[in-house]
């Protein structure tokens, strides 16, 4: 069914700028994130992102490009989504970013120009929709693209999207939404763990749940240890390890 205008409040747009998603505008001077799936393309950012001096190869800038791509993504949409019952398109076709390498601390976010959702769906298949568009179309397929570019462990990007998703349904949701809102995200959450099937081949059935393990408790907290290192140490020589990272147990 086609299209209808789907209204961000002001408030709501701002919470989702916080998230590094900006709806309503004009997306036209921005690049589209298709082109995150052509490895040359990818290949060309991630060696910009080398010579402004943000990483120290492409290797490691691969790394952190999929955290920030991950929370970008799966953050935005799914809050959205679970605070407001408002699915955001999310294919790469319908999304451009925004990058720049030249301030200190490098910044990317994503641009929207229509708000817009699809109708005549209720929740549980307008929440299928998104997940396909969101996971087997577009952060599937920039995972595969960034592997090739960089030969960095799948695993590895799967896990740094992974904890966002975690931080989202764990921390962000319970802490701001109300009983209505904390109910659904116990419900989406429990979907996108056990539920949800990807169909890329760097991943099995589901890309979320292998990371998913218990928490420890540490001096900083009840923590869970990654399954696998996102680089940050290598990022510079005064760069620490994050403090769920499995080197530093």
């Amino acid at each position: 069914m086609a299209a209808t205008p789907q209204k961000f409040s002001i408030e709501e747009k701002k919470r989702l700028e916080k998230l590094r998603l900006h709806i309503g505008i004009d997306a036209s001077s921005y690049p589209n994130v298709e082109q995150l799936l052509d490895e040359e393309k990818l290949t060309a950012i991630l060696e910009r992102l080398v010579g402004d001096g943000h990483f120290p190869n492409p290797i490691v800038a691969g790394s952190q490009f999929m955290k920030r791509y991950g929370l970008m993504t799966l953050v935005s949409s799914l809050y959205a989504f679970t605070m407001w019952n408002k699915p955001i398109v999310a294919a790469p076709e319908q999304l451009a970013y925004q990058l720049d390498t030249d301030a200190e601390s490098w910044s990317m976010n994503l641009v929207i120009r229509d708000e817009w959702r699809r109708n005549g769906k209720d929740r549980i298949d307008a929440r299928a929709v998104l997940a396909n568009e969101l996971i087997n179309e577009n952060l599937a397929p920039i995972i595969e693209t960034m592997v090739k570019a960089t030969k960095l462990s799948a695993t590895i990007l799967w896990e740094n999207a992974a904890i966002y998703l975690f931080w989202l349904y764990e921390t962000l949701i319970p802490g701001e939404g109300d009983s209505e809102q904390k109910r659904r995200g116990e419900e989406d959450f429990h979907y996108f763990l056990r539920e949800f099937n990807c169909t890329s081949f760097t991943c099995g059935a589901n890309p979320f749940l292998p990371y998913y393990s218990e928490k420890t408790e540490r001096e900083e907290g009840s923590l869970r240890i990654r399954k696998t290192c996102c680089l940050k140490d290598q990022i510079s020589a005064e760069s620490p390890c994050c403090k769920t990272c499995p080197k530093a147990r």
